[in-house]
């Protein structure tokens, strides 16, 4: 990150709903209800279910964690799309960071590597819901897309953009997360990593 902490990426995994919650109990009340659009103070079996038993085609999530001393992680963003059944080249997506690690750059890596993913699995759009006030959200959007296609109703915002862009450049940004160590062997992300270690 842009702090110098070290984090690395990966598929969300069914055995991470422990991380889950151990990352929704260090979000302030204000980034909880911003990716909830409620108070939120638990998440109940069904929904730790549905947000990491993922078949990591229609639904994906990667995850940024940073590793302690004693080889555990610590949870701190998480970027996942959903596929729109009616229209399977668009899906929705979402990015969270907890508070800690916000402002440092890991929502534009999470973002970043989230549109390769759906890239590859053939989405050219993604919807994002967020509420009117999230000026974090908007900002990172603007950062990485263009032509954005805005709608608002009740204070919800929703943003409908193309996965455009050279494919280079995002190639390129997944090969310097790589290099960096955000993306290592064994991480789940196959299609985001190369063979060639030079």
């Amino acid at each position: 990150m842009n702090d110098g902490t070290q984090v690395h990426l990966r598929l969300v995994r069914p055995d991470d709903k422990k991380l889950l919650e151990q990352g929704l109990a260090r979000m302030s009340p204000e980034s909880r209800y911003f990716r909830f659009f409620s108070a939120k103070d638990r998440l109940t079996h069904a929904e730790l279910a549905y947000l990491t038993e993922l078949d990591g085609e229609n639904h994906l999530a990667i995850g940024a964690a940073r590793y302690l001393e004693d080889g555990t992680e610590l949870g701190l963003g998480i970027a996942r799309f959903i596929r729109l059944r009616e229209r399977p080249e668009v899906a929705e997506a979402a990015i969270t960071v907890i508070d800690e690690a916000q402002g440092l750059g890991l929502g534009k890596l999470l973002l970043t590597m989230l549109v390769l993913a759906a890239r590859e699995r053939g989405i050219t759009r993604f919807q994002c819901d967020f509420l009117a006030r999230n000026k974090g959200m908007h900002t990172l959007i603007e950062r990485i897309a263009d032509d954005v296609r805005y709608g608002h109703e009740s204070g919800v915002m929703q943003a409908e953009f193309a996965l455009e862009g050279p494919e280079g450049l995002y190639r390129a940004l997944a090969g310097v997360a790589r290099k960096e160590g955000h993306v290592r062997p064994g991480s789940g992300l196959p299609k985001l990593e190369t063979t060639n270690d030079s």
